[in-house]
């Protein structure tokens, strides 16, 4: 019988990752430094498997503020530099779709229709496009945290549609995705941002956040074709 606390905890692990990688407010801030959430999101790391990116992503948060948050968020997302590009996109289709604006479209649309299906919808004070690294994130919360419930309600039928539902997303979105936007942050971090204003090691917080990010839908993926608990499990080669 499948673990639900296994989702459960995925779901954290997803939410944490999303929210560390939107613009920060006072609330945002506040949940990613927390005592207990971030003792629970320790323990969900153990479970799940990616403790260590974990334990980096909380300690790049001490001591970082939110003005700092915001301005090293402006640093790599936000604000374009002299030739008008962004340092780091933090959009899905500019990461897998090459110069065709159709084909960018139709993945935006893409998104957004497995966002419609399973009940997410942005907020009115989110001005992203809906193929943002945190909507897909999010997504993927989403999807764990509904798998979770189906199996505490014994609804085998649903939780069977949203693991299929979390494969489709992984497979066709986040893999080709989140993995390359982790290496395009670290990269940027490594670099140093030019004329920062940010505090010291606030821009870590989205390098470290970015890979988490990446570690869990590696991780998903590998579990193909359904990203559940595979303790115990052996497969022949």
């Amino acid at each position: 019988m499948e673990d639900q606390q296994f989702h459960a905890r995925r779901a954290a692990l997803y939410g944490y990752a999303a929210a560390a990688l939107q613009f920060p407010d006072e609330t945002t801030v506040a949940d990613l430094t927390d005592g207990e959430v971030q003792s629970a999101v320790r323990a969900a790391g153990d479970a799940v498997g990616p403790r260590e990116e974990v334990d980096r992503l909380i300690e790049a948060l001490d001591g970082v503020d939110r003005d700092g948050l915001e301005s090293a968020y402006n640093d790599l997302f936000g604000v374009p530099g002299a030739d008008g590009t962004y340092p780091v996109v933090p959009y899905e289709a500019e990461h897998t779709v090459e110069g065709d604006v159709g084909e960018k479209q139709r993945r935006i649309a893409t998104v957004v229709g497995l966002l419609e299906q399973f009940g997410l919808e942005p907020g009115s004070e989110f001005d992203e496009r809906h193929d943002h690294v945190a909507v897909e994130l999010e997504l993927l919360q989403v999807l764990a945290a509904q798998r979770a419930a189906a199996l505490a309600d014994s609804d085998e039928e649903a939780a069977d549609r949203l693991a299929r539902a979390t494969a489709t997303a992984v497979d066709e979105h986040l893999v080709a995705f989140v993995p390359d936007l982790a290496h395009a942050v670290t990269a940027e971090v490594g670099n140093g941002p030019d004329d920062s204003d940010a505090a010291d090691g606030a821009h870590e917080v989205y390098a470290r956040a970015a890979e988490l990010a990446a570690a869990l839908v590696e991780r998903d993926a590998a579990s193909h074709p359904d990203p559940a608990s595979t303790q115990g499990v052996t497969t022949d080669a």
